[in-house]
């Protein structure tokens, strides 16, 4: 298991193949990500099967845009039975392949497994995962790993009082409902 937190140690998640498309071996790739420019500018990623725990590096030799997902086709992969054997691979890329983020903005990368800290530096948690609600996301925070319980933050001005990136560390001032 070292092996693979050490290889994608440094990548980022950006999609999964999620089924064959036509009679050439093309894939279905649906993204993680809002930055389609971010895919279409792939050529070498490395996916990655959980369930198998397999790896594979892949070559995109065509992407296009397809109705929710991009249509890719890998080298090598060149009939349907062989792009059978790629689907439920997350494709994973350098995070070089990411525009730097601004200031005041993020990307969810960034902000998971941060800790977190109440105005006062008492430790709340982890940042687990990140939910987009539409107006804003929502930071869903556990005290640990085994830990059922889940804190919710808004991450907005009157919540979130700052975010290091850099550092893994963000500062709140915890909802009133959490108090």
């Amino acid at each position: 298991m070292r092996k693979v937190e050490e290889l994608l140690k440094e990548k980022i998640p950006v999609g999964v193949l999620s089924n064959t498309h036509g009679l050439n071996g093309d894939l279905k790739l649906h993204t993680f990500t809002n930055l389609p420019e971010v895919i279409a500018k792939l050529v070498e990623v490395i996916a990655y099967n959980e369930a198998q725990k397999k790896f594979t590096y892949c070559k995109f030799e065509k992407i296009k845009k397809a109705h929710g997902y991009f249509i890719v086709h890998i080298a090598g992969v060149n009939t349907i039975s062989e792009a059978e054997k790629l689907k439920g691979f997350v494709i994973y890329v350098d995070k070089s392949a990411f525009p730097k983020s601004k200031d005041g903005e993020y990307y969810f990368y960034e902000l998971l497994n941060s800790e977190v800290y109440d105005e006062n530096e008492n430790y709340i948690g982890l940042v687990e995962d990140i939910v987009e609600t539409g107006n804003n996301d929502v930071i869903v925070v556990k005290k640990n790993k085994s830990s059922k319980e889940e804190i919710m933050i808004p991450v907005i001005e009157r919540y979130v009082l700052k975010i290091d990136k850099e550092g893994k560390k963000i500062q709140v001032k915890l909802p009133e409902w959490l108090e």
